[in-house]
Order: structure tokens, then sequence, then C-alpha cells
């Protein structure tokens, strides 16, 4: 298995029992918005990126830009990854190991149409993610 890492974008992310994650207005690939300059009241994303288990992280960050403008960025280091390959122990024969991030952008200012990259750097190295592409939505579409 090679390291891979993908993200989701959704309007809202609530924290359940049992420590799962319910996310709320999912979005594919594409957001259509009806105006632009606008400002949504929230975007949440979730940042997953997973290695195999023979080859847990040492270090890695998590980055989002609108068309080159930085609009979260996080890292971990080595000490706070310890913690994530502890769960590794947890599942029988596991596969691979993931490190999450949860980002909720509140609000997220929009200029015009534009893309938010995700960029995911794993010991240097950066693993290809996803984004969202940010549309003007087609003449008669009604957006809730």
């Amino acid at each position: 298995m090679n390291r891979f890492a993908y993200a989701t974008f959704c309007d809202d992310i609530r924290s359940e029992i049992n420590g799962k994650m319910s996310l709320m207005g999912i979005f594919g690939s594409l957001m259509y918005l009806t105006s632009f300059p606008t400002v949504l009241a929230k975007l949440c994303v979730v940042v997953t990126a997973s290695t195999p288990a023979d080859r847990l992280f040492k270090s890695i960050s998590f980055k989002g830009t609108l068309d080159g403008v930085v609009v979260f960025d996080m890292a971990l280091d080595e000490a706070e990854m310890a913690t994530v390959s502890q769960t590794s122990g947890v599942i029988e024969d596991p596969k691979g190991v993931e490190a999450k991030a949860v980002i909720v952008l509140s609000p997220l200012h929009i200029a015009s149409p534009c893309k938010m990259k995700i960029t995911v750097i794993a010991d240097g190295e950066e693993i290809e993610c996803g984004g969202l592409q940010i549309s003007p939505a087609p003449e008669g579409m009604v957006i809730l």
C-alpha cells in the first residue's frame, strides 16, 4: 500500500458519543455559489492521510489555500505523531495508520470563483490530495 490523502468538505462537523464524527452537508469536488464576493458562515474540512503500518509518519503537515492564499496551516511533529501511531495497536492486523486534521473555517471570505487546494507533506514528501472547486451556480439552479 502506498501513502495517500483525501479531503472531505462539508457544512458542519458534530462530535458524537464514543468519539464518532458526523459530517453534515458533504460536498463533492465542486461547490456552487450564487454570487461573488461572498462570506460562508462556515466551511469544514477533514483531511486524512494514510500510510502503511510498516512506514509510520514521523512528521506531517496540512495546508489549505484559496488560489494561493493560505487559509489554514497546521503540523504535527514527531512527539505528536507518536500518539497517532499508538492507535495502530488497537486494530488487529492493521494495514495502515491514519493521521487526520479537522479544520473549521468560520467565517470564510470568498472573493471570486476559485479552488481550495489541500497540501499534505509527510516526512518531507508531498502526498497528493483532492481539493474543492468553488464556482458560480449555473443559471436557474436553486442554491439552499
